[in-house]
């Protein structure tokens, strides 16, 4: 195999190891505009030799005939923004293979892993598929499920995922030029980045299950799921389901307990209780038990 990496995700950094230790990887390309964790991925390249494409997504001439000059027979799209075009992966022997982390096509577009924990799902599902002229379709080569914990947020799934990825992914590059499984159907309606009202905390609907899935779905990518208190947004890294045995009458969304030594505790819409872990309030991340102690008093509102 002579494998080139379409990638500008840190999570693509075991497969890129994993491929590169069994070397069968020759290059790799990154968008030529900066992106986040780009200095890392240029070491791991670095040491272990591989060469580095900046592509603008757009100039197909000078990426073909670098692809040409490595003589790759085969593509990884690993979380590439730009659309990898027809002259591109028709051009390598066995195509594209993209990595997915979301069912298909189900969870198509941008932002799979935050759908997939925000709608409670019991499992997250990596799709190795054979891309085509559509995102997210093509040929589903294979697919590899693995349990999401409960409680387990964003950042932590998907570094579990990208280990899990590096090791399947070289059983999909195996299926590849059989190219045989499912047709993946486009998705007429893929998922979006999520927006401020997709990360937002409805107090008066949601239940504490499904604000504990949308926490976990916002931690880290996302910086928390919003609130307001005290007339100011504020954002919730982290909860955990509650039993509290308190007398009064309240609202979803209300603080029912405060202390320092226990913490935060807000009643959410089914008269569940969360207990708030982490909060980030003005840049400052801080934890609900410090916050209590600063101030919070039961009977306040988060809105």
């Amino acid at each position: 195999m002579r494998i080139v990496i379409f990638t500008q995700s840190i999570w693509s950094i075991p497969s890129i190891q994993q491929l590169a230790l069994n070397k069968q990887i020759i290059g790799v390309v990154i968008p030529q505009k900066d992106f986040q964790n780009q200095e890392m991925l240029n070491e791991v390249c670095n040491n272990f030799g591989l060469d580095i494409f900046r592509w603008d997504g757009k100039d197909l001439e000078e990426i073909g005939e670098w692809l040409t000059n490595l003589k790759a027979d085969r593509g990884v799209s690993f979380g590439f923004s730009y659309k990898i075009p027809k002259a591109i992966f028709a051009s390598l022997e066995w195509g594209v293979l993209n990595v997915h982390y979301g069912k298909l096509p189900k969870y198509a577009g941008a932002a799979p892993l935050f759908w997939t924990l925000k709608q409670g799902e019991k499992s997250a599902v990596i799709s190795f598929h054979k891309i085509d002229e559509n995102w997210d379709a093509g040929v589903l080569i294979l697919e590899s499920v693995a349990p999401i914990f409960p409680g387990e947020p964003y950042g932590l799934l998907a570094s579990r995922l990208s280990v899990l990825a590096g090791t399947e992914l070289l059983k999909a590059l195996d299926k590849l030029p059989l190219s045989e499984g499912e047709v993946l159907t486009p998705n007429e309606s893929p998922l979006p980045r999520p927006k401020e009202e997709d990360l937002t905390i409805d107090w008066k609907s949601q239940s504490a299950d499904e604000v504990e899935f949308l926490v976990n779905a916002a931690n880290p990518n996302y910086s928390g799921a919003i609130t307001t208190f005290r007339g100011s947004q504020i954002r919730i890294l982290e909860v955990s389901p509650a039993e509290v045995n308190v007398v009064g009458i309240f609202s979803p969304g209300t603080i029912v307990y405060a202390d320092a030594t226990y913490g935060v505790f807000v009643l959410c819409a089914d008269f569940k209780y969360l207990r708030i872990n982490i909060f980030q309030i003005d840049g400052t991340i801080i934890t609900g038990s410090k916050l209590a102690a600063l101030g919070i008093r039961p009977y306040e509102q988060m809105l």
